[in-house]
This record gives C-alpha cells, structure tokens and sequence, in this order.
C-alpha cells in the first residue's frame, strides 16, 4: 500500500528573507548555464544555493548553508506536521488556462518490485551520484518528486477544498505560472487523504534521480526506526485524471557526433523511413504534419540538420520494429523508435554514444535556434508520449528512455524542505 504521512517542513523566514518570489528555482536538472547564473544573483537565499551552487566544492558549500541557515532562522521549522496543497496556474501553448492541484507529502519509501511506486523512465548514474552526495551532505531532501495516481471518483483536491484559505506561499515563476501553497493540519482531513491513496499504485512522473537515491540512502541504513525520516521521501502527489496533467514532448539535439554528409543521411534514413521533405520556410506546415503523427496510423518524428534546405518527417509503422524483443508497449513508443532504432540501428551510436552526444529542450524554438546558428548537428522532434503509453510501460514492469516525456509546468524547488533529522517527520 501507498503510504503518505504529514511532516514538519522547514520553510523561508519570511521575517528574514521577505519576499519569497526571489528564492524559488526549476528543479535542478533544466536549469540552464544562464538561467544558474541569474538565480545565484537574484538572492543570497535562492535554493539554487542549496541544490545546484557554483562553488568548487558543491556538496560542502550546501551543507555549510544548510547549516548556517538554519542557526540564523533564514529556514525555520514548522512546529507541527502538516501536508501542504500545491497549487499551479498556468497557460498551455494554445493560451487556454489549466491548473494542477496535488499535495507535498512524506510518502514511504518502497522498492521497485512492490509495485507500489513504478518508475517510468531510465536513470543516469552518475546523476543520482551527484543527488546523493548532495542528500548525505545536507541531510536533507531539497526538491519533491513528483508522483502520480488515477482516479476518476476521487481526488485530494475534493478532499482538501475546504482548508485552502489563506495561503502561506504564492509566487510565480519565468513562464508566469503562479504557483500557491496551503498549509493543512487537521488531522481529519489528512486521514482522509492518507486513506484515500492507501490502495493506490502511484508512478514516478518526474523526479526518479532523486526517488532511486533516496531510496538508496534508506538501504544503507538497515538499522534506522520505521518512522524514520530517511525512509520517505518529500514527495508531490496528484491525480493523473486531471487536465491540470500535461505532458509535453522532449526533442533531442545531437552534437559533436561523427554523422555522415547531409545527402548521405538522407539515403540511410530512406532505409528504415519514409520521408516527407518541407522546405525551411514551411516551418508551421512541417510541425502541423508532425502533430498529425499522434493521431494517425502513420508515427513521425521530425528532423532539421543543420545545413539542410528542407525540413525531414520521418514516417514509420509497427514494421519499423523488425527483429526487436522489445515488448508492445515500449515499440508504441516514439522515443524508443528514436533511440533503438534511428539513432542505434540507423546510424550505429551506442547507449554510451547518445549519452555523450545528446542533449533535450522540451522548446520546439530552442531546437530549431540551436540548428540554425549550427550550435547543434541536428534536431529530433516528438511528439508528446500519451500518459496511457506511461501506464502500459509502467504495468508492464519496463522504462522508457530518459527523458521520455516532460511533464508541465516543473514543480519548484524552495517552497517546503524535508530534513532527515530525528522529529522531522510526522508524529
């Protein structure tokens, strides 16, 4: 069974550090080089400082700050468990307004096998190395993973409606999301919300570095109490039924890779794919038959190379997946047909390989910039992996390649900390 329980957050003083709209960040794995200079100037307090600093020893500078913090009530303790109700408002690239309402919970740790808590995604290790020195030099968890459960008759926000008065944090972040956050401590209604999800199956959607380390931290300490902090994890829990969830496509950009010749690839892809050339200037028409590809018989994904005067649509069917052993559900994937089949079996780049030579932008307009200014080979274009396709996979006991979806708007990080310390749980 899932299980979720208050705990005692450790957030902003705001007697100290006044207004908080200078001390929240993106979680730390889409900040950009540019964005992690501009948070460190925007506040002597920002998160970044904590989760992603810029010093040459990062985890001892972290721990130093931690630490110091809290002695000078920059970060104070909450004197009583509670759940807090995260709220965000935000615009879809149509302009139509949406917002996803969930919880930030301590949710118990469980191994993947239970089947409790499922990951969707593959993992980077030296990636939950980084998380993990991070987390032993703190002590402390710095950003929720983002989990999900599906529900049509039930939801947290039902539950909780009548306790969201006036709210202890409301921010908005780069993109004009506003995102506000309700402290709720009658015990009442938290058991209801802990009974609610106890039979539920809930999926990582984002955050699965720092699930795996965590739960790697709890596993090197077999003797500690089963109310121990270390055995939850910080944790933002919703409802995966609600059109607050979106999902949105991460392209993939290739540099520094040994490709062929622009008229040469185009006889390799021609192989394995039918294409479908857009002149450059056909920009919306090329990404219009692309979006086509979600509904039709017919998948694509989208390439531009830098140098080339057209646009390509790579078009394939189930065919495409000649001689594979993978199961239904990761062949009705698009990214596994970028991964296994275009960028391995096409043009012979090792796991090892694309793991050097890709980067991601969920932004169609960063990728397309990165070609034109030829800061970039190429540019692979998806899109959005359906949530069912994540449950499939999911249910199937599998994981997609990293970075197979993007789920929208990021949660932040600076609005409520979890310390591992005795008495920071709930109880």
């Amino acid at each position: 069974m899932a299980y979720i329980r208050p705990f005692r957050g450790i957030r902003y003083n705001p007697a100290v550090v006044g207004d908080p709209q200078a001390l929240v960040c993106p979680p730390y794995d889409v900040i950009s080089e540019r964005q992690q200079a501009r948070l460190h100037s925007q506040s002597p307090y920002n998160a970044i400082h904590l989760d992603l600093n810029q010093a040459a020893e990062r985890y001892t500078t972290a721990a130093e700050l931690w630490r110091s913090w809290r002695e000078k009530r920059v970060l104070i303790q909450e004197p009583e468990p509670a759940l807090y109700v995260y709220s965000q408002d935000f615009s879809l690239p149509d302009g139509s307004p949406r917002r996803r309402t969930g919880i930030l919970a301590a949710v118990r740790l469980e191994e993947f096998a239970s089947g409790v808590i499922r990951p969707h995604e593959q993992t980077f290790e030296d990636a939950k190395k980084d998380r993990l020195a991070l987390l032993e030099a703190c002590q402390a968890q710095l950003s929720p993973v983002f989990l999900l459960y599906a529900r049509k008759d039930w939801s947290i926000e039902q539950v909780l409606a009548g306790e969201l008065a006036e709210p202890i944090i409301a921010v908005s972040d780069g993109q004009a999301n506003r995102h506000t956050v309700w402290r709720v401590t009658d015990p009442v209604r938290i058991a209801e919300v802990a009974a609610g999800l106890a039979a539920e199956s809930l999926i990582i959607a984002d955050g699965h570095h720092r699930y795996e380390t965590a739960l790697r931290y709890c596993r090197e300490h077999p003797g500690a109490p089963p109310d121990a902090a270390l055995r939850y994890v910080l944790a933002y829990v919703t409802n995966a039924e609600d059109e607050g969830v979106v999902i949105l496509p991460t392209h993939r950009l290739i540099h520094d890779a040994p490709l062929p010749s622009v008229d040469a690839l185009r006889t390799v892809f021609s192989r394995d794919f039918r294409l479908r050339l857009y002149p450059r200037d056909r920009t919306a028409e090329f990404f219009a038959a692309l979006g086509d590809g979600a509904t039709d018989s017919e998948r694509r994904i989208g390439c531009a190379l830098a140098g080339a005067r057209h646009y390509w649509l790579l078009c394939f069917d189930e065919r495409i997946h000649r001689g594979s052993n993978r199961s239904a559900a990761l062949r009705s994937v698009d990214v596994t047909v970028l991964h296994d089949v275009l960028l391995q079996r096409v043009l012979g780049f090792t796991p090892e390989q694309q793991e050097a030579t890709v980067s991601y932008t969920s932004s169609t307009q960063e990728a397309l910039q990165a070609v034109i200014e030829q800061r970039c080979q190429a540019a692979f274009f998806l899109n959005p992996t359906p949530y069912d396709q994540v449950q499939q996979v999911c249910g199937g006991g599998e994981t997609m390649p990293h970075k197979s979806t993007y789920f929208y708007p990021k949660l932040l990080t600076g609005l409520v900390f979890y310390s591992l310390a005795a008495g920071a749980g709930g109880g």
